[in-house]
């Protein structure tokens, strides 16, 4: 893939610090309905573990499931980088998704999420 961005083990981009927090994660590409976990979540986004990522610059509606909240929370990812079965090595494969209109009460209950994570 053409514009695929590599993951770079001693370059760090991330504004907000990600937390090993593992949930459910619904979302949906093109011609699916996917359902997968999340490696890690900040504030500002997630690494969803899947062996058959988007590309790069995939903008999507994604839903998270928070224990303890009957609604999920919603909001639109844009995968900004991949890493590949084949590149993964020892890690899982999957893809680093920045949110994009994260906001409002979703937007406070993934900073309650965080906040709770010990």
């Amino acid at each position: 893939m053409e514009n695929d961005k590599k993951v770079s083990r001693g370059e760090e981009r991330r504004i907000d610090r990600r937390l090993p927090i593992r949930v459910l994660v619904e979302y949906e590409s093109i011609d699916d309905f996917l359902i997968d976990y999340t490696a890690n979540v900040s504030i500002g986004g997630m690494f969803i573990q899947t062996r058959d990522p988007l590309e790069v610059g995939t903008r999507f509606n994604l839903r998270l499931r928070i224990p303890d909240r009957a609604k999920p929370v919603e909001t639109v990812g844009e995968v900004c980088w991949v890493l590949t079965p084949e590149d993964a090595g020892p890690m899982q494969p999957g893809m680093g998704i920045q949110f994009q209109e994260l906001e409002g009460e979703d937007q406070r209950a993934v900073e309650k999420l965080l906040a709770e994570w010990k």
